[in-house]
C-alpha cells in the first residue's frame, strides 16, 4: 500500500530518530567527509510566504541551539511555477566532520523569520509513497567517510499553519533516565483519533520543543493548520525503542471522561488558549489508554 505525502505530517514518525544507515560512496573524493543526495518535493505548489528551504544536518537532536547544532545547505532553488504538476527536484552535497548525525531534513521559513524546528517539511528515512516509515541517522567516519543517497521526500503541505494553539502541559510521574531513558517527547496535533500505529502518520503539526526533564507546568505555543484535531497529545519515545514504539503519555481529555479525547476546532487566523493537559510517566512502559470511538464529549 501507499501513502501520499502530502497527508501526513512527516513528524510524529517525524519525530523521531533510531535509525539505520545508509549507502556510501567509498570512491576517491577531494572533499574527505561529506553527506549528499536529493530533495524531492511532492507535485505541491509552494506557498508565497515562503522565503527560503534548506536542508539541515542535525548535531543533535532535538537541537538546543539552531546556530551551532544544525549543518545548513543553501537556499534551495525549488521550483516557485505555479502550473508544475511533478515532483521538483533538486540535488545537494554538503562538508561534515566525522560523527553521528541523528537527523537529515529539509526546513523552511518566511520572510523575516528565523529558523525554527518545528518547520519541518521532511526527514530522511520517511517516504510515504514508498512506504519507508523509520528515520536514519548517518555515521561518517574513516571507513565511510561520504554518505551518498541520502534522499529526502518533502512536502509544501506541511508549511500550511493559520491559526494557534497554547496551553500548559503539567508532569507527572519521573521521567525515565540513563541508557534506557528519555530521547524525546513531543505535542502532536492530530485530526483523527489514531488506532492503529499507521494511523499515527496522519498527523498535521509537531512541537519538539518540549525540555526534556521538566518539573514545572511547560506552556506551549504551537503554529497548526486550521481546522478540527481530534487527538492533542504528548508522545515519548525511549533511547532505545523503535519508531513504532512510541508512547502516548497524556492527552487533551474530556471534563467529564478522563479517558476520552476532546475535540478542538480551530479557525483560521484563531487563537485557542487554555487547551491544558496534564502526561504521567509511570504509566510508561504502556502508555495511557484512550477511547478511540470518535464520540464526542458528553455534556
Amino acid at each position: 500500500m501507499k501513502f501520499p505525502i502530502s497527508k501526513p505530517l512527516l513528524g510524529l514518525t517525524l519525530l523521531l530518530l533510531l535509525w539505520g544507515g545508509c549507502s556510501y560512496d567509498h570512491g576517491i573524493d577531494p572533499i574527505p567527509y561529506r553527506i549528499k543526495g536529493t530533495v524531492i518535493f511532492d507535485g505541491v505548489i509552494p506557498p508565497w510566504y515562503v522565503r527560503e528551504a534548506r536542508v539541515a544536518i542535525a548535531k543533535r537532536f532535538p537541537p538546543e541551539n539552531l546556530a551551532t547544532d544544525l549543518i545548513y545547505s543553501d537556499p534551495l532553488q525549488f521550483n516557485r511555477d505555479t502550473l508544475r504538476t511533478e515532483p521538483d527536484t533538486l540535488h545537494y552535497d554538503l562538508v561534515v566532520d566525522p560523527g553521528t548525525y541523528p537527523a537529515v531534513g529539509v526546513l523552511w521559513r518566511k520572510s523575516g523569520a528565523s529558523w525554527d524546528i518545528a518547520n519541518i517539511l521532511g526527514i530522511y528515512g520517511i517516504d510515504f509513497t514508498g512506504g519507508s516509515l523509520s528515520p536514519k541517522q548517518i555515521v561518517i567516519n574513516d571507513d565511510h567517510p561520504i554518505a551518498d543517497s541520502v534522499n529526502v521526500f518533502a512536502s509544501w503541505d506541511l508549511t500550511k499553519r493559520d491559526a494557534i494553539i497554547e496551553g500548559d502541559i503539567t508532569f507527572r510521574g519521573e521521567w525515565p533516565q540513563g541508557t534506557e531513558g528519555t530521547e524525546i517527547v513531543a505535542i502532536a496535533f492530530f485530526p483523527i483519533i489514531p488506532k492503529t500505529q499507521l494511523d499515527f502518520l496522519s498527523v498535521k503539526a509537531l512541537d519538539i520543543n518540549v525540555p526534556l526533564f521538566q518539573k514545572t507546568p511547560y506552556h506551549y505555543r504551537t503554529a497548526v493548520g486550521s481546522g478540527e484535531y481530534k487527538f492533542i497529545a504528548l508522545f515519548w519515545k525511549g533511547r532505545k525503542t523503535s519508531i513504532f514504539d512510541i508512547r502516548t503519555i497524556g492527552f487533551y481529555n474530556c471534563p467529564n471522561d478522563p479517558l476520552r479525547p476532546k475535540p478542538l476546532p480551530v479557525a483560521p487566523n484563531e487563537t485557542k488558549s487554555g487547551i491544558d493537559f496534564t502526561v504521567d510517566f509511570s504509566t510508561l512502559p504502556a502508555g495511557v489508554n484512550f477511547k478511540k470511538d470518535g464520540a464526542d464529549c458528553q455534556q
